[in-house]
């Protein structure tokens, strides 16, 4: 067999093993039980021991390590949570863990795997859409105990890593997945999925517009007729369109959701010099008393989990890349940009710090800092390690 063949082969076992991985915590995550999310953080914890059982550790990286973990000390004086916070430490090591052994492999075997994911999720959600179609809610039924808001945002923490790793493999952003999305996102109903969904596809659009003279003679040419459709379509139906999203969704409502703001003013009610660095709790908030202990919002529960140090760095980690040396402005600016709306997406729903999708948000974050095309290299997607 030639060298060739054997490194084709060699991808596209590593691609399955990528696939299985990212697949399965993906499904043991939305599913939304207890013994299911233990068995994610056990199976990512196993992944990256496998991987990375042979690898050797500089002191350097070791001390990062362990002042990592010291910013997550405050789960362990958390009496209200019970064993909450300790386990979702042990699950945010297991995911960081999981995808820097993840990113071992080229982007091209993270771009094979999260089409994949991408392409069967979309199937499903078209076939549930088509099966509880006469609800009210159609999506909202599709998981027993999951709201209707759920499964575009998952779809578009899928979707970001597809776009940032074509953006590595090809050198630009894709612009058909963000459509789906958008189109998930509106038969979903939320505000957020849907804002976020089209923030990802006019960023997407506006970047490959600003690469036109990069292109072949065709392709500008298709693009300009694209976008010349695209703004003509705008400008005879917008009416249309503002109709159907305020009808059929709840931005209809305005952008801002009632429920959440509520969520925020009871939580930051029992803020005070001690529980702004150490998290507070639940009691007597409404996410006690009305929510079942789901505070609906991302940071809310990682300050409440970790406190001030942790919740810092979720929301200030899309610009981690920044920090990168030698590498273009241009995909520092992309990857800031589409980290940042996952973590958009999270300030509505507690889709990430901490779940078992960390697994994917620490990859697309570490994939940036192993392969992100370096100033010295011509822009296009050309990574290195």
């Amino acid at each position: 067999m030639s060298n060739s063949s054997s490194q084709a082969t060699a991808t596209w076992e590593n691609t399955a093993r990528v696939t299985l991985l990212l697949a399965l915590t993906l499904a043991l995550f939305v599913l939304q039980h207890p013994v299911l999310l233990v068995g994610g953080t056990a199976l990512c914890a196993t992944y990256a021991v496998v991987v990375l059982r042979n690898s050797k550790f500089h002191p350097d990286q070791l001390l990062i390590l362990l002042a990592a973990v010291a910013l997550f000390l405050p789960a362990f004086i958390k009496p209200y949570f019970g064993l909450s916070p300790a386990f979702y430490v042990l699950s945010t090591m297991s995911t960081f863990l999981a995808a820097v052994a993840v990113t071992r492999h080229a982007p091209l075997v993270l771009l094979r795997s999260l089409r994949f994911i991408f392409g069967a999720s979309v199937a499903g959600i078209a076939w549930a859409l088509y099966v509880y179609w006469g609800m009210p809610e159609p999506l909202g039924e599709v998981i027993e105990g999951s709201s209707t808001n759920g499964i575009p945002a998952y779809l578009i923490v899928i979707q970001v890593g597809v776009s940032l790793c074509t953006y590595l493999t090809h050198g630009r952003l894709p612009l058909i997945s963000p459509i789906f999305t958008v189109l998930v996102a509106f038969f979903g109903y939320g505000r957020g999925s849907l804002v976020v969904a089209g923030l990802l596809f006019a960023f997407s659009a506006a970047h490959r517009l600003a690469q036109v003279r990069n292109y072949a003679l065709w392709s500008r040419l298709a693009l300009v007729f694209c976008a010349v459709a695209t703004i003509l379509c705008l400008y005879l139906y917008i009416d249309v369109l503002i109709d159907l999203l305020t009808d059929y969704t709840k931005l209809g409502a305005g952008l801002l959701d009632v429920n959440r703001l509520q969520i925020w003013r009871d939580y930051s009610g029992k803020i005070d010099a001690w529980t702004l660095l150490t998290g507070a709790d639940y009691a007597g908030t409404i996410v006690e008393t009305e929510r079942q202990g789901n505070p609906h919002i991302a940071f809310i529960r990682t300050h409440a989990f970790f406190g001030l140090p942790a919740t810092v760095c979720a929301l200030a980690s899309p610009l981690v890349v920044f920090l990168a040396p030698n590498r273009t402005w241009g995909s520092k600016i992309v990857f800031a940009a589409f980290a940042g709306m996952a973590a958009l997406r999270a300030a509505s729903e507690p889709i990430l710090f901490p779940t078992l999708l960390d697994l994917y948000y620490f990859s697309y974050l570490i994939v940036f800092f192993r392969y992100a095309p370096r100033n010295d290299l011509a822009a296009g997607g050309q990574a290195s390690r």
